[in-house]
């Protein structure tokens, strides 16, 4: 039987075997610089986790922790040689029982799209685990996005997530950045 495992590793071993394939599996613009997460990693917020499955990565999760909030998802790849066979689904499965069960889970997707079929597969791919949309949606550097949400709380107070993901973002590009580039379209 295969068994996945989700490993943390270091930033130097992200950037020797695995930056490459972050680089392949995002786009430009929606790729962070090795600058700006050294300096989320070095700042003890980034944390980097390779997927392993019977000895060999397979993909990679990359998250951000602050305060007592959720764990933010930032990143997550499965390698395109070992997509649509499941790992995904029980990759993200152990990351939330054994990572973020207590805290919960959050991120955003881009909001669906009749015409982009993979918007709704993406959608779909979260929800079957558990995820639940937060209401709110989210107009980042020219992307519409729907932040979603893994959590035991039966309630979600919108406002309050919004302020969590906001400080994430900020951690991120710094406050200026944000004001010009981000703002809540749908509360």
């Amino acid at each position: 039987m295969k068994v996945i495992d989700i490993i943390e590793i270091t930033m130097q071993e992200f950037k020797d075997s695995i930056y490459s394939k972050y680089t392949e599996l995002f786009p430009e613009d929606e790729r962070k610089s090795l600058k700006r997460l050294k300096r989320t990693y070095h700042n003890g917020i980034g944390k980097i986790f390779k997927i392993v499955l019977n000895d060999l990565t397979i993909g990679f999760f990359m998250m951000e922790k602050i305060k007592n909030y959720p764990f933010y998802l930032d990143y997550f790849a499965i390698y395109k040689e070992y997509q649509n066979k499941g790992y995904g689904t029980e990759a993200m499965k152990e990351l939330i029982n054994r990572i973020a069960c207590n805290n919960g889970l959050i991120g955003e997707i881009e909001k669906e799209n009749k015409d982009d079929i993979n918007t709704i597969k993406r959608l779909e791919f979260y929800r079957k685990i558990g995820f639940r949309k937060t209401g709110a949606e989210y107009f980042l550097y020219n992307v519409c996005y729907t932040p979603i949400i893994f959590t035991k709380r039966e309630t979600i107070d919108r406002e309050e997530l919004n302020k969590i993901f906001f400080e994430y973002y900020i951690i991120n590009c710094g406050e200026d950045e944000i004001e010009k580039n981000c703002k809540i379209i749908t509360q």
